[in-house]
């Protein structure tokens, strides 16, 4: 799609068009999350009742049904578990997403979720660059977080949450890695994005006319939806990274492509590395030294001055609704 077709023209009034930073006339933060949370809502009932159902005509009882999704059911085929995290990534994020995008935005939607112009090289080589550069930053939260006291309860469900995650990545056969990086890394990458930065993030800039407020506030909610709160700071660390990203890109294909990297990689890494992996203790490994996680910290503030810097010379595109 020609990018000239983001620009209207200069006769006709701007403010009847919304842009990156100017809200849509007519603008209701709180009737767009509505719209957004109810979808999402109606997303997950339905993808709770498909998995349940694609559990019975597996051969499980209900009675099983809570050990299986648990991870508790050490036997239970990967195949199923893998079709199960399908239906919630696609019922809860993707098509809720699409849908509140649609309703909202119109038949412009693709505009204005900022899907419309292909990202250049440099923008999606440095998101991508700054994601592996805040691996020590990240690591360095991860043990912080650790530190934190957590009700069983929490601490039960992250449990379940990786045992989930380990029989999904045992592989009988070659092809099964192309099904993981569409069910880690193509589905979360896309869902989640359109919901919390193209969506939820674009909003509440709308709402607050401060983008690093929108930022930090989408990206707690980012991680916090994942009920994992382990690695509740780090998420949000990378929720506020993505987020930056789409700002200062204006472009949701580049935090869509960082996210996909972040998530890709470690399947690869886990199907190329297994045993490596899987000999390696979490609990024993000491945490990276405050030093590197200061470097890490710089080098990303650093580029993602860099992509400001390089994108300043846009103009707030004005887009239809």
């Amino acid at each position: 799609m020609d990018i000239k077709d983001s620009v209207i023209d200069s006769d006709q009034e701007p403010n009847k068009k919304p842009g990156f930073d100017q809200a849509p006339e007519g603008f209701s933060f709180f009737k767009n999350f509505f719209i957004l949370l109810g979808n999402v809502l109606l997303g997950a009932f339905l993808a709770a009742l498909f998995s349940l159902v694609v559990a019975v005509l597996w051969g499980y009882g209900i009675e099983d049904l809570q050990d299986l999704l648990g991870g508790f059911d050490t036997s239970a085929e990967p195949n199923l578990l893998r079709l199960i995290l399908g239906l919630n990534q696609a019922f809860t994020f993707l098509l809720p997403g699409l849908l509140t995008a649609y309703i909202v935005y119109k038949r412009d939607w693709v505009k204005n979720l900022f899907l419309h112009i292909s990202p250049t090289t440099i923008n999606w080589s440095i998101g991508v660059l700054i994601l592996l550069c805040s691996m020590p930053l990240v690591q360095y939260t991860f043990f912080l977080n650790k530190l934190i006291p957590l009700p069983e309860s929490w601490l039960a469900q992250e449990e379940s949450a990786e045992a989930m995650l380990k029989m999904i990545m045992t592989y009988n056969a070659p092809y099964e890695l192309f099904f993981n990086l569409l069910l880690i890394a193509v589905l979360p990458a896309l869902g989640e994005e359109i919901v919390f930065r193209g969506i939820f993030q674009k909003n509440l800039q709308w709402l607050f006319k401060n983008p690093h407020i929108a930022v930090w506030v989408a990206a707690f909610f980012f991680s916090f939806i994942h009920f994992q709160f382990a690695g509740f700071i780090p998420r949000m660390l990378l929720g506020a990274v993505l987020g930056y990203l789409f700002y200062y890109t204006q472009n949701l294909w580049v935090p869509i492509i960082a996210h996909f990297f972040n998530n890709g990689i470690q399947v690869l890494m886990d199907f190329f590395y297994k045993e490596e992996m899987s000999s390696m203790d979490i609990e024993s490994i000491e945490s990276v030294p405050w030093y590197a996680a200061l470097i890490s910290l710089i080098i990303v503030i650093s580029l993602i001055s860099y992509l400001r810097k390089t994108n300043i010379h846009k103009t707030d595109p004005p887009l239809r609704t």
